[in-house]
């Protein structure tokens, strides 16, 4: 090939192909096949040579070797770069996830000193809070007690207070019987006959009689048959604790349909009639009624007790005792 370029230089001179590819091929002259070949015969110019088939596909399968080359150098550059640049994003993707592992490690430290806080907090606060539970638990057994007590002491004081009611009452009366008594003398405040006692004056008869018969006869005097209601057993006199004489007073039972008084009196539980109680002369009911059934329907009163008896018939006969308040006021 490069003889054959000689000669077409020296029979037309150099082409600007024959140019190229003396420059891509540098051959040495004793290498070439062609180097003996003759030049064509005579009145044929360069320009009019016809190559043979052999020549041209050695001429073409220089450059696609060459072009090959060219490609496998530029994809092993390409190749090159791509793993330079892979390996310097895995470096610094290495260098970050360090950076962010030793990060994530020191808040995990500062985490897990936190939580140990909390902790700490969290048992602190536990043992407050059974602490003041413990606490809560003894005010409360401390709160019952003191509600029990004030409930005990506020039924004392409720009873003090009656107590203190019942003995104002009592200084009341007691006032004025006393400012009563006052305004007369020991001659004038009762009749002539009658005893003055605690404020009353009483009459004691000196025959017998019913009950009804006597209740009759106090009652022409103004007066009626002795109530003991506010009598104790320290008040009574003393003449009718010792005597042995029984006197009508004026206690009696009686039925009253429109109340109910079983509590107050035992009943028959078969009986269908209304229950009857204890009823003093003045309307007054009587608060301590006898615990057993009595055979009476009035009262008596013998050696300071009073007792029931009957007094139904015309044979229950006994002395009677009238009262009245004492004052020169009232008719005699």
């Amino acid at each position: 090939l490069y003889a054959d370029l000689k000669f077409a230089k020296a029979m037309g001179g150099r082409s600007m192909a024959s140019q190229a590819l003396e420059a891509a091929f540098s051959m040495n002259e004793a290498e070439s096949p062609y180097e003996n070949t003759q030049p064509a015969p005579a009145g044929q110019d360069g320009d009019g040579a016809e190559p043979s088939p052999g020549r041209w596909s050695h001429q073409w399968c220089i450059p696609v070797g060459l072009l090959a080359t060219c490609l496998l150098l530029v994809a092993t550059v390409a190749l090159g770069a791509c793993y330079w640049q892979v390996s310097r994003s895995l470096q610094d993707t290495s260098r970050e996830h360090t950076a962010e592992q030793g990060r994530l490690s020191q808040e995990l430290r500062a985490r897990e000193q936190s939580l140990e806080q909390t902790q700490l907090e969290l048992a602190q606060a536990r043992e407050k809070l059974q602490r003041a539970w413990h606490e809560g638990n003894i005010t409360q057994m401390e709160l019952d007690r003191l509600n029990m007590e004030l409930r005990r002491v506020t039924g004392v004081l409720g009873k003090t207070e009656r107590e203190v009611q019942e003995v104002q009452g009592r200084l009341n009366n007691s006032e004025n019987t006393v400012a009563l008594l006052r305004s007369c003398t020991a001659i004038d405040c009762c009749p002539s006959g009658w005893l003055l006692y605690r404020g009353k004056c009483l009459f004691i008869s000196s025959e017998k009689k019913t009950w009804e018969d006597s209740r009759d006869e106090c009652e022409k005097t103004y007066s009626q048959l002795l109530v003991t209601k506010s009598w104790s057993r320290w008040t009574v006199p003393t003449f009718l604790k010792n005597a042995d004489v029984p006197y009508w007073i004026g206690l009696q039972k009686g039925r009253f349909p429109w109340y109910d008084y079983g509590w107050l009196e035992e009943e028959d539980p078969e009986s269908e009639e209304a229950p009857e109680a204890w009823f003093w002369v003045d309307g007054s009911l009587y608060e301590r009624p006898w615990q057993s059934k009595s055979n009476g329907t009035c009262a008596i009163i013998s050696h300071g007790s009073i007792k029931p008896t009957q007094c139904t018939g015309p044979n229950d006969l006994h002395l009677w005792i009238c009262e009245k308040a004492a004052g020169p006021s009232l008719p005699f």
